[in-house]
C-alpha cells in the first residue's frame, strides 16, 4: 500500500470504507458468537421492543418457519446489527437525559444551599460551647403587696423542690429533638430581661409528632447555683444557657439546644404582616394602654401614640400586640400566654398569605433579631427536613398540668408552687410517648 501522504483524496475514502467494512463484519461475528439460538430460550432475547417481527416469529407455518432458521446466517444477523445500533441509540440518549437531570439537580442544589445559608447568616450563631455571664444579683420589680404563704406550707415546697433537684438522670431518645424557645422581655437595653415566654418544641420522629409544651415564668424552683425563686428569672440570671439547664435539672428532660428572640422584635413581625385581627376587652384596653407608655419610651414615641380608644375586634399594630401580649393581670399568667397564642397564631395566619417578596422582607426583619447555639449544619437538617415535619401532628402542652399547683406568695413573688413528680409525668408521656 502506498504512504498515506501519497494516496490520493478518492484512495484516501476508498480506504477508509473498507476499514469501516472489516470492522463491522468483525462486529457482526462478534455477536453471532454471543447470541443463544432461538430453540434454547423461552423468550426470543432479540426480538423485545420489535413486536411485529415477535408475533410473525410465533404464528408462522412449519414450512416457513423451517426456511426462516435455515436462512438465519443473513436475515438474523442483520437484524441484530439493527436492534444493536437501536440499543446503542437509546442508551445515548438516556445518558444525556441523566446528564441534564442531573446537572439541573446539582444546580437547584447548589442555588438552595445558597438561599438557605443566606438566612441562616442573617441569624446571631452562638457556639454551643460559649456560656452566657452569670450576674450576681437582678431587679425585680413586680413584687405583691400583702402577706406571705404560711411558713409551713413554704418549707414543704422548698423540701420537694430539693428532694426533686437531688435525683440524677435526664429523661432523653435518639428519636427525639428538644428545642427551647425563649421570648425574653428586656425593658431597656441596660439589662438582660426575662424569659417571660419558654416554648419546649420537641420533635419526634418516631411518633411523627411535634410538641408545643409551654412552661409558666411563675413556676418555683431550683435555678442552678443560684437559689429557688421564679422560673423566668434564670434568664435573667444567666441568659437560655441557665434557663435550659433549670429546665433540665428541675423537670429531668434533656434539651438539645435554644433559640431566643427579644419581645420588641416581635413589634416589627406584627407591622410587616400588616398587624393583627384582634377581639380586646372593654377590661384589656386599660392595660394595653399602660403597656404602650413603656413602649413609646423604648421606642421615642410621643406619649399616647397608638392608644386604644376602644374594646371590640380590631386591628392592633406590632406596638399594642406587644403591650396585649403582656398582660397578666388579667387571667394571671396563664391569661397571658393565651394572648400571646392568639397574636401568634394571627401572625402565622398572615404570613402564610404573604407573597415571596413579603415574606422575604420579613424574613429580614425577624431573623437578625432570633439568638441561637443551632449550628449551621444541624439549621440545615432542620430546613431541609422541614417538609417531612410540616406533615406532623402538631400538640400543644402545658405545664403545670391541670390540678397539680396551687398560686402561693414568697418572699413577696406571686408564684405557682407545683407537683413535679405529676408535670414530669405529664411531660414523659407527651414528649417521649412513655406511659
Amino acid at each position: 500500500m502506498a504512504d498515506e501522504k501519497d494516496m490520493s483524496l478518492e484512495e484516501k475514502i476508498a480506504n477508509a470504507k473498507k476499514l469501516i467494512d472489516e470492522e463491522k463484519k468483525e462486529n457482526d461475528k462478534t455477536l453471532d458468537d454471543f447470541v443463544l439460538p432461538h430453540h434454547d430460550v423461552g423468550i426470543d432475547l432479540d426480538t423485545i421492543g420489535d413486536s411485529e417481527h415477535h408475533h410473525h416469529h410465533h404464528h408462522s407455518s412449519s414450512g416457513h418457519h423451517h426456511h426462516h432458521h435455515s436462512s438465519s446466517g443473513h436475515h438474523h444477523r442483520k437484524h441484530r446489527h439493527r436492534h444493536h445500533r437501536h440499543i446503542s441509540k437509546k442508551k445515548k440518549k438516556m445518558i444525556i437525559f441523566l446528564s441534564i437531570v442531573l446537572g439541573l439537580l446539582l444546580a437547584f442544589l447548589v442555588t438552595a444551599g445558597l438561599i438557605i445559608h443566606h438566612y441562616i447568616s442573617k441569624l446571631n450563631l452562638i457556639d454551643p460551647n460559649d456560656k452566657a455571664e452569670i450576674y450576681d444579683s437582678i431587679n425585680i420589680d413586680d413584687l405583691v403587696d400583702g402577706p406571705d404563704s404560711p411558713k409551713d406550707k413554704i418549707d414543704d415546697l422548698e423540701k420537694k423542690i430539693k428532694a426533686n433537684f437531688n435525683k440524677d438522670g435526664l429523661m432523653q431518645s435518639g428519636d427525639v429533638m428538644n428545642i427551647l424557645l425563649l421570648g425574653t422581655d428586656a425593658r431597656d437595653n441596660s439589662e438582660r430581661g426575662r424569659s417571660d415566654s419558654m416554648i419546649l418544641l420537641s420533635i419526634n420522629k418516631q411518633t411523627e409528632e411535634i410538641v408545643m409544651t409551654s412552661f409558666l415564668r411563675d413556676i418555683y424552683l431550683t435555678i442552678p447555683g443560684i437559689e429557688t425563686t421564679r422560673l423566668n428569672h434564670a434568664y435573667a440570671y444567666g441568659g437560655a444557657d441557665l434557663a435550659v439547664e433549670t429546665i433540665e435539672q428541675n423537670f429531668k428532660i434533656k434539651i438539645d439546644r435554644y433559640a431566643q428572640v427579644d419581645f420588641t422584635s416581635f413589634v416589627k413581625v406584627v407591622d410587616a404582616v400588616g398587624g393583627v385581627d384582634i377581639n380586646v376587652t372593654a377590661e384589656e384596653v386599660p392595660y394595653v394602654n399602660k403597656y404602650l407608655i413603656e413602649i413609646n419610651d423604648i421606642e421615642n414615641q410621643a406619649q399616647g401614640s397608638g392608644n386604644l380608644t376602644h374594646s371590640g375586634k380590631q386591628t392592633l399594630n406590632g406596638r399594642q400586640a406587644l403591650s396585649y401580649s403582656r398582660i397578666r393581670y388579667i387571667g394571671t399568667d396563664f391569661g397571658r400566654t393565651e394572648r400571646q397564642r392568639k397574636v401568634l397564631e394571627q401572625v402565622i395566619k398572615k404570613a402564610r398569605k404573604l407573597s415571596i417578596t413579603d415574606l422575604d422582607k420579613l424574613l429580614d426583619k425577624l431573623l437578625p433579631c432570633v439568638t441561637t447555639n443551632l449550628t449551621e449544619g444541624e439549621l440545615f437538617k432542620l430546613i431541609l427536613k422541614s417538609p417531612t415535619y410540616f406533615k406532623y401532628d402538631v400538640k400543644q402542652c402545658r405545664v403545670p398540668v391541670d390540678d397539680s399547683y396551687e398560686f402561693m406568695t414568697i418572699r413577696s413573688m406571686s408564684v405557682l408552687g407545683i407537683d413535679f413528680k405529676e408535670n414530669k409525668k405529664y411531660l414523659y408521656k407527651n414528649i417521649f410517648a412513655v406511659s
